[in-house]
């Protein structure tokens, strides 16, 4: 007698579909904007507004007196980019974490979106600092705060970065954005070396000392007639 095929339970087919609804609702539009990711980005967005709007107005952001760590690492050719104030930038990257936050509502777009931004927010932040602590050897305590800001949205689109995405590599993605927030700095890091832009890179070394002759001898004009 041959084998008899063993036959499908009724009750498979149902737990199948049972799945693949639980799925589905764990991926469905969210009801409310993303409390973490707001918070955060509009405490970013406030910080970075009051820098920029201290910056056009010429007039000094409060404890950053002349002379200060602070006041040197604003002063200096990275505390603007574009002719636009650095934290002008950082402004409009927290104000579309904010956006995110509150209107995107697809759970994977969402998360995709709020991961790439942030990691090029933080990406760029990491240079800055490095740059302050390294090369101008100055500490600048917003700076300082704008990067703790950033890291800790970063942080949070680790933490909720949806488990059961279909047909979703998190390696290969991870490393895209990755290699995209690199290409970014290093096109900034370009510009700031003065290659883009000759204006925006260092001075020579005998403007810098003229720079600073004049500085020691309090010259407000240096010029020259016949």
């Amino acid at each position: 007698m041959g084998k008899k095929k063993k036959q499908a339970s009724p009750e498979e087919p149902q737990a199948d579909k049972t799945a693949g609804r639980k799925k589905q609702s764990a991926l469905q539009k969210m009801e409310r904007p993303n409390r973490p990711l707001t918070a955060l980005a509009a405490a970013g967005l406030a910080l970075t507004a009051y820098l920029t709007l201290t910056k056009w107005l010429g007039q000094p952001p409060v404890l950053c007196v002349a002379g200060s760590s602070c006041d040197i690492v604003q002063q200096s050719r990275w505390g603007a980019f574009m002719g636009l104030p650095t934290a002008f930038w950082g402004f409009l990257t927290y104000a579309s974490l904010l956006y995110i936050g509150v209107r995107v509502r697809n759970p994977v777009s969402h998360w995709k979106s709020a991961w790439t931004v942030s990691l090029i927010g933080l990406s760029y932040s990491v240079y800055l600092i490095a740059v302050s602590m390294f090369v101008i050897e100055a500490a600048c305590a917003y700076c300082l705060a704008s990067f703790a800001i950033m890291a800790s949205i970063f942080a949070v689109a680790i933490f909720q970065r949806p488990k059961d995405l279909p047909r979703f590599n998190f390696a290969a993605f991870a490393r895209n954005t990755a290699v995209t927030a690199l290409v970014i700095v290093g096109g900034m890091h370009l510009y700031y070396s003065g290659v883009i832009d000759p204006s925006a890179g260092p001075k020579g070394p005998f403007l810098e000392g003229l720079a600073d002759r004049l500085a020691k001898n309090n010259a407000a004009l240096y010029g020259a007639y016949w």
